[in-house]
């Protein structure tokens, strides 16, 4: 018997953040299910990458530009 297993195309997308928000940031991401997964790279630089569904992409993009009009994130790029 075969099982297929769906695959998804993933972005990343890597985010220097204020030290503090990092938690913030996190929480935030997971309240709208899905839509992407923080891992810090650097903690003293606050430095982060989110994965995140390439189908979600626009959403992200929408709630990081919220952010960083907040004064939550400071610099970052897409991959």
């Amino acid at each position: 018997m075969l099982f297929f297993i769906p695959v998804w195309e993933m972005g990343k997308m890597m985010l220097r953040v204020n030290r503090d928000d990092i938690s913030y940031l996190r929480f935030i991401l997971e309240g709208y299910d899905g839509l992407g997964f923080v891992t810090t790279t650097d903690p003293s630089r606050a430095e982060v990458v989110i994965t995140y569904p390439a189908r979600q992409e626009k959403l992200l993009a929408q709630v990081i530009d919220a952010m960083r009009s907040e004064g939550l994130i400071r610099e970052g790029t897409s991959q």
